[in-house]
Formats: structure tokens, sequence, C-alpha cells
């Protein structure tokens, strides 16, 4: 019998902790968002008592997104055998295909993915980095990403304190040229800076944007264009050489990273963990990036299990991809800190699995029924 078992529990836990800042969230998935972030757990466990921790994106205290979790996927893996990570992917997704490729679905089937190498690693004694071929690093450099000002003063504010904590990469979520540069004019000579637009442009209004922001020596320019699917909207705009362009968060699988490169639309591949297939297939979304010259650099907008696979998923690879950490302070931490970087760097888990258990008192205090 194999020591990861047979699942006989499949359960979701959403949880949303209040978070402080002086920015508005990026996302306004509702008319009023609320300075609380979500995480969307799914926890499996094991007849032979394992149990694996998985996260699916999830914004905005989303009970839609975890009802559609606990009836239509979760119901779905009762009985399986643990171990069997790609066979369990493949009937999710082969069985849920008219459900939709791409968002809360593949959420769902993204987070079960992540459990399931959480109970791999376990059942190996091994931290999971060791599974997916070994460290390339014990720490991987982390940068802050900030939310959004709509002030020079703001922004140049947030970049000038995450420099003294210790980043040395900050990327900014503003859409206008003078708060981006005022971002850029607090990091000279001391950080990197990342522009990630979510998508608010046509093809014409980001290239003239795209030319105003020349000058200022951005690391890249991410999803500048809408929708996030038109691949040749950003191949146009990648052809004027400008910036590298990045893009993959609202990918759903390797097939959107194929066809992004095909339309040679990208530099940067950012598929998220909780949205794209999870683990296994960041794995190939890797491989694939790795033949075809496009650099690897997960999307990590998550605070739980998620994150924690993004650790692991980076110091895997020899690049050694940044980390992406939202910039804000929570009223409370699922890891009693232990995923909070150190002078803009954070230490790989060695214990086995993911390496670190969510604290049961944090989830309880501030979960959403």
């Amino acid at each position: 019998m194999s020591q990861s078992g047979r699942i006989i529990k499949a359960e979701c836990l959403l949880v949303a902790v209040p978070f402080q800042s002086d920015a508005k969230p990026v996302w306004a998935f509702t008319s009023a968002p609320k300075n609380t972030f979500d995480t969307l757990f799914v926890r499996l466990e094991t007849d032979t008592g394992l149990v694996g921790w998985g996260e699916a994106f999830s914004r905005t205290e989303d009970r839609s997104l975890k009802s559609l979790i606990e009836t239509r996927i979760l119901p779905l893996v009762i009985g399986e055998e643990a171990r069997r990570i790609g066979q369990i992917k493949h009937k999710l997704e082969y069985g849920l295909q008219n459900f939709g490729r791409v968002g809360p679905t593949m959420y769902g089937i993204s987070a079960i993915d992540i459990a399931l190498w959480d109970i791999a690693g376990k059942a190996a004694g091994a931290p999971l980095v060791d599974l997916l071929g070994g460290p390339f690093a014990d720490q991987v450099e982390v940068y802050a990403s900030l939310l959004r000002y709509d002030s020079e003063e703001g922004v140049a504010r947030a970049v000038t304190r995450a420099i003294a904590e210790g980043y040395r990469y900050i990327k900014l979520h503003e859409i206008t040229y003078p708060e981006i540069a005022a971002g850029c004019e607090a990091a000279r000579g001391q950080a990197a800076i990342m522009l990630d637009v979510n998508c608010p442009w046509s093809v014409s209004e980001a290239l003239a944007m795209d030319a105003q922001l020349a000058g200022l020596d951005l690391l890249w320019l991410e999803e500048p264009v809408w929708p996030p699917d038109n691949f040749r909207g950003l191949a146009r705009l990648r052809s004027e050489k400008r910036h590298q362009i990045a893009a993959g968060e609202n990918a759903g699988s390797l097939q959107d990273f194929v066809a992004m490169a095909d339309a040679g639309a990208i530099d940067i591949a950012q598929p998220d963990v909780a949205k794209t297939g999870g683990i296994t297939e960041l794995m190939k979304i890797a491989a694939f990036c790795e033949g075809s010259a496009i650099q690897f650099v997960p999307h990590c907008a998550l605070f739980g299990p998620g994150q924690i696979a993004t650790v692991h998923l980076n110091a895997a690879q020899r690049s050694v991809p940044l980390l992406e950490r939202l910039y804000c302070d929570f009223e409370a931490e699922f890891y009693n800190g232990a995923t909070l970087p150190t002078r803009g760097k954070l230490a790989v888990p060695t214990a086995s699995g993911l390496g670190i258990e969510p604290d049961q008192t944090v989830l309880e205090r501030f979960r959403v029924d």
C-alpha cells in the first residue's frame, strides 16, 4: 500500500485576513473592495493520516468559488490514490472541461494539485523542492509588489520604505505616467522597478504608453493590453523592443503559453500556481520556457500554500526566479512569520512536503463561513 494512501476527506476553508496599507487594492471585483485578502485553502486527508494543503486563487470573500469547489470538484477526488497526481489532474481537467479551462474550475484543480504534492513530499519525508529536482538555492530573492497609490507622493513613499526594508526589486501597479515616474525616481540607483498595469489599454493606447515609458529603465512591462489573451496585441507591442513584455497570470495551462510563444508575445512567462493547474502544470511550463528562450517568473499574489509552493518551484529552477510578494501588512500571519522576507530574501522550507503548516488558530479566527 502506498504511504500516501487514499483520499478520504476533502474540504475548503475560506479565510479573509485584514491588512494595513495606505494604498488601495489592485483588485476591485466588487463596487467597494475591502482591505481584506482571501486565502482559499483546500485540505486533503488520506487514510494513512497524511494531510495536504492547497490554495485556489480567490478574492473578496468568494463564497461562490468555495461552493463550486466543494460541490463540483472535491467529490471527484474522494477514494483516489493520492500518489497518482498526474492521473487525478487529468481526470479533473478532462471531466470538467466544459466548465472552464481558465478561471474558477481551474483554480480548484490547481489547489488539489498543490495539496497532492504536499502529501507526496510528506510521504517521501522530503521537502517539495527535492521532489522537483532539488534546490539551486537555499533562499529566494523577493520583490515587493506594491498596491496602487494613485499619487506621486504615495508611490515614492512606498518605494523608499520598501528599499529601507531590504528589497532590491519593486513592482509598481500605477497606470499613469507621473506616478510611475515618481516610483522610478525614488528607486534610482537602489532598486530595479517593474511595472504591472493589469491589462488596461487597447493596443494603440499601449503603444503610446510604451513609448512614453521608454526612458524609465523598467525591468519589465506586465500585462499592458486588454484583453489578457490578446496575444497578437502583446506581440505588436513587443516588436517595438522598448521593454521586456511579461504576462501569463491569467493563463490556464501550458497550451496558453505555447500560444503566447507562437505569437511572439512575451519575454517573461508568469503562470500562477493557484490559477494555472498547480505544481504539475508549472513544471511543464518551466520546461517549455527553458526550451523557448522565455524567462520563467511565476506570478504569486498569494499568502497560503500557493505562496510556499512557489518558493519551492522557484528554488528548483536553475535561474531561481524572483518571488513576488504583495506589499502590505496583515493583522495575522498564517505561518507565524515563517513566510515574511528578511532583507528581501525568503528561506526555502526544508521540512517534508510544503514544509510549513498553517496556524489553525489563525484559520479559525478569520474563517468566512
